[in-house]
């Protein structure tokens, strides 16, 4: 069924299919502190190690395609946030739980998501704890690519790959954190260029670019949102930073997968939010002391 209906047709077509009747809620979360070593939020680095970013995305990692051509699923620096799956009622007394959908049909309401970045004052009991920075600077986006990116090559259009070309570069490539993006095409497919040099004047280097002003290429991302902002000791201690992010979907739902983005419209759910930090230093700089929190849920009708 094609996407782009109205709000009065979306609840007609909901009141002649009879999916009123029961409300599904998702729960989302994703949480990591500061002694999650091992699983550091902004543990990935620009090539000139004077940066660190982190990037999450609605749902399952998409698959996307590589610098050597391949479309699978890549080792892309992604973390999940589960919003999408939606188990099926299986009781055999009729009970439909709140975080369970009836049966395939339904409606893909809407999802809200709350981000609450902390930046630590540190714990004096604990030596080995950094203590709140006096400057760090943030960036973030929230973007995804113009067509529909998926986890299923079956249900993928868009095989766009923002370690590549998210940004646009003085020379007018479209560039990333790994590479390039080549202007020929081979065989109608973009290619793309490995990168691992960098520039040695300036700082936050994204193939020869500062990461904090760098534009975003429009050609191939949709923007919600692009801005920065700070936290340290020079910002009167300021510590904490919450943000929150809204997607009304208003979409008919038919799929007997968990995953309720397996259906057959064409709307590209997978939505990504970046994150860079950075504390100006010439130096290269440590993994951030920083806990994030994503927290949230997702709105389904069915039945």
């Amino acid at each position: 069924m094609p996407a782009g209906f109205n709000t009065g047709q979306i609840e007609y077509i909901k009141a002649i299919a009879n999916v009123n009747g029961h409300k599904t809620y998702k729960d989302i979360g994703y949480n990591r502190d500061t002694s999650s070593s091992t699983t550091a939020h902004l543990n990935q680095a620009t090539a000139d190690n004077k940066c660190r970013y982190g990037v999450w995305c609605l749902g399952s990692k998409p698959v996307l395609r590589d610098s050597s051509g391949n479309i699978g699923v890549t080792t892309l620096p992604l973390h999940e946030l589960n919003a999408f799956d939606i188990d099926k009622s299986q009781n055999s007394d009729g009970i439909v739980y709140e975080t369970q959908r009836e049966g395939d049909e339904g409606f893909l309401e809407s999802t809200h998501l709350n981000m609450r970045l902390l930046l630590p004052h540190g714990n004096e009991s604990n030596s080995t704890n950094t203590f709140q920075p006096d400057h760090v600077e943030f960036r973030m986006i929230v973007f995804r690519a113009r067509d529909r990116q998926h986890h299923l090559e079956t249900h993928l259009k868009d095989t766009n790959n923002f370690m590549f070309n998210l940004f646009r570069g003085n020379r007018n490539h479209a560039i990333g954190f790994s590479g390039y993006q080549k202007k020929e095409e081979i065989d109608g497919n973009l290619t793309y260029e490995l990168q691992s040099g960098s520039s040695s004047s300036g700082i936050l280097c994204v193939q020869g670019q500062d990461a904090m002003t760098v534009p975003i290429n429009n050609e191939s991302w949709v923007v919600m949102r692009d801005h920065r902002f700070y936290l340290g000791k020079e910002y009167g201690g300021k510590n904490i930073y919450e943000d929150s992010f809204h997607w009304d979907w208003k979409d008919p739902i038919a799929t007997s997968s968990t995953d309720v983005t397996e259906t057959d419209n064409e709307k590209n759910y997978t939505w990504y939010i970046m994150l860079i930090a950075n504390n100006n230093s010439l130096i290269a700089q440590d993994n951030p002391n920083v806990s994030i929190r994503f927290t949230g849920t997702t709105h389904m009708t069915s039945g």
